[in-house]
């Protein structure tokens, strides 16, 4: 895992958090694999990639000044996750004097910030003298180059400059060949053990308890995966049956409410059909009783009706009778 360096604008442009978070997120996503891996009933390590971060290159820019606040904060955070091996970037760029107080300078910094970075191990015998050795010689000054410069009668990797040729893999030059001898010759498989013995396992642990298990009850008694699981099982369904209980009330209440609210618009409803009820049988009655008027007018009419027809007739034949007797 590789840490470029950080520029100096970031620190004044942008919350700090949002620039390591994303280092310490993937890390713990790697671990959580393994862990989920781990707790399977049937695993497979044998055929499962092994994919946790064993070593972090960190990068320092070349000021020889001091580390950035952003350095600091991020190898702090990542400490506790990852071997640091600390790296000086471009260190063609400084001369050897300075960059011997720059070493001192970052290794000063690291201590009194209490930030942790892997020391090559010194129990082994065979490699003891070696790694002490190294251990003085950090952070590791490093100069890359993809291009392949001739030099005398051979090709090698490095830098074409007026000056001269610098050479990638010249220890006189600069520390790669120490870093690659250091990482992948002689501590290769005590950075995979760091990882699994300290980190993984701080992982680990913290990721249990936060699920909420524990090596020891409330007595101090060693429990057993079986008594936690049961322990917890029986917590989770006690859980399950609060909140159900909880969601049955609820849903009670609401049916209450809802009743009453229902009974209340009906009480309304009723209201509103009575006072129509009534009205409707008042304008009916009135009709009814315009109707009779109306009816009796009718009687009435034809009567007149009758009483000036036979008055008509009277006359007709009183006036026919007339002219008859003066003939």
């Amino acid at each position: 895992m590789l840490l470029p360096v950080f520029s100096s604008r970031i620190l004044m442009d942008s919350c700090l958090d949002s620039h390591y978070q994303p280092i310490v997120d993937y890390v713990d996503a790697q671990f959580e694999a393994y862990l989920q891996e781990e707790l399977k009933i049937k695993r497979s390590f044998t055929d499962y990639h092994d994919s946790r971060i064993h070593v972090c290159l960190y990068f320092i820019s070349p000021t020889g000044h001091s580390l950035k606040s952003l350095d600091l904060l991020t190898m702090k955070n990542i400490d506790s996750k990852v071997n640091i091996v600390p790296l000086i970037a471009k260190a063609d760029t400084i001369s050897k004097y300075d960059l011997q107080k720059f070493k001192c300078k970052i290794m000063t910094e690291l201590v009194s910030n209490g930030i942790q970075i892997y020391q090559f191990p010194t129990d082994d015998e065979p490699t003891a003298q070696a790694n002490s050795s190294m251990n003085g010689q950090l952070p590791f000054a490093v100069v890359g180059s993809m291009d392949e410069v001739k030099v005398g009668k051979r090709m090698v990797r490095g830098r074409q400059y007026p000056w001269g040729v610098l050479q990638v893999e010249n220890e006189n030059h600069c520390d790669f060949i120490k870093l690659r001898d250091m990482l992948l010759c002689i501590n290769m498989e005590d950075l995979k053990e760091q990882t699994h013995i300290q980190h993984y396992e701080r992982y680990r642990c913290c990721k249990l308890k936060k699920m909420g298990f524990t090596d020891v009850g409330p007595d101090n008694k060693p429990l057993s995966f079986q008594e936690i699981y049961e322990a917890k099982r029986q917590k989770f369904y006690d859980q399950c049956q609060r909140e159900e209980e909880e969601l049955k009330q609820k849903f009670m209440q609401r049916v209450k409410e809802k009743e009453t609210t229902f009974k209340e618009s009906e009480k309304e409803l009723q209201k509103k059909f009575d006072h129509l009820k009534r009205v409707q049988q008042e304008e009916t009655m009135k009709l009814e009783e315009e109707r009779r008027q109306l009816e009796e007018e009718i009687i009435d009419f034809y009567k007149m009706k009758a009483v000036s027809e036979t008055l008509q007739t009277q006359v007709c034949t009183n006036i026919k009778k007339e002219k008859d007797r003066k003939k």
